[in-house]
């Protein structure tokens, strides 16, 4: 199972250095300006003690890192029965698992689902969403589910009227199916088309085309999905500091 990429975060220190230099050059400033006295220079002192440093929010977000990726981990432990089912029957060519940041990400090949130009799940295709409805648990927040299609016209006597069409019946039909085999109410699942529009190979080969046509599946995972965007709050947090400061030495002047 593939593993997403971990972020070190060391633009951290380095960031953190450069806030803590433009605090004290904040501070010789202030310190320096005609007319200060020991009370608004203790005023000014503890607003800094009081807020929470960058050094305190980097701990915080390094910890909320590592939490993730253990339960990263503990999920990636969890869908190895999944693998070895695939295993067992032959079927791991025809259906990839893979960690995504936001969980689990399942790809089962257009052959093994549907027949040409159909959104009828197959017996073979069956035999595997059983399976993996039986992943679904609370830790799922939602489940989306995308289908693709190859270039490929779709034929006049077709009928969906074009491969946008037939993607999104894909995706229903799969999204149906595991509704009727989970509790999780049918508002956490969303159905997707891409049509040929998302190709992962090339539509010049046959053996491209067969890899276009596929169903994917996300599983995404609550814990996973609470993960804040911690590089936008930590550039939003020296800013706001800096402009209550402002505000600050206003009020003293």
């Amino acid at each position: 199972m593939a593993r997403s990429k971990k972020n070190t975060g060391s633009w951290l220190v380095t960031y953190s250095d450069l806030v803590t230099l433009l605090m004290v050059f904040f501070v010789l400033l202030y310190v320096l300006t005609p007319g200060i006295d020991q009370s608004v220079f203790q005023n000014f002192i503890s607003y800094f003690q009081s807020s929470v440093g960058v050094m305190e929010q980097s701990s915080i977000i390094s910890k909320a890192n590592k939490d993730q990726d253990n339960y990263r981990q503990e999920l990636s432990n969890q869908w190895i029965v999944v693998e070895d089912f695939l295993e067992a029957h032959d079927l791991e060519s025809q259906v990839e698992i893979e960690m995504i940041p936001e969980g689990v990400k399942i790809t089962l090949s257009d052959s093994l689902t549907f027949n040409s130009g159909s959104s009828r799940i197959l017996p073979g295709a069956i035999i595997i969403l059983e399976r993996i409805s039986e992943m679904i648990n609370e830790e799922v927040e939602s489940i989306e589910v995308q289908g693709h299609t190859d270039n490929v016209p779709i034929a006049q006597a077709s009928f969906y009227r074009s491969n946008w069409h037939l993607g999104a019946a894909r995706s229903v039909s799969v999204i149906e199916y595991l509704i009727g085999q989970s509790d999780l109410p049918p508002e956490s699942y969303q159905a997707t088309s891409f049509g040929e529009y998302r190709p992962i190979a090339t539509n010049e080969t046959a053996f491209g085309r067969r890899q276009n046509r596929r169903v994917e599946i996300y599983f995404l995972y609550t814990k996973l999905m609470q993960n804040t965007d911690f590089s936008e709050s930590l550039e939003n947090v020296p800013i706001n500091e800096f402009l209550d400061f402002r505000e600050f030495l206003n009020e003293q002047r």
